[in-house]
């Protein structure tokens, strides 16, 4: 099986609750970059990001602060999201006021 370059983008839209990013539905994914944008020009956000195993939840960033209109990297490093994982976030704004890229290698077997 071929290994495949993607990358899936997310606008946050509130902070009611966690917003889906990725999920690993078939195959294994590995997570190459993740990077957050505030897209506020006047107020600072926190975001929080969390990768969920199926029945348990691990935060990966809790409370990081984005000053407005900037963008942080949220993570270094490569992850695995094995086959149910899937990785959420939620940002402080209740307007979302966050765009998320992320990258991935897709396919992996």
């Amino acid at each position: 099986m071929a290994n495949n370059f993607a990358s899936t983008e997310v606008t946050l839209t509130n902070n009611a609750s966690e917003t889906d990013i990725v999920a690993a539905t078939s195959n294994n994914q590995i997570i190459i970059g993740l990077n957050a944008c505030n897209t506020s020009t006047t107020a600072s956000i926190t975001l929080d990001v969390t990768m969920r195993d199926g029945s348990n939840d691990f935060k990966l960033a809790k409370a990081v602060s984005i000053p407005p209109s900037s963008k942080i990297e949220i993570l270094r490093g490569k992850y695995v999201l094995a086959t149910g994982y899937s990785l959420k976030a939620q940002s402080s704004s209740s307007s979302g006021l966050c765009d998320i890229v992320v990258g991935l290698l897709v396919d992996v077997s």
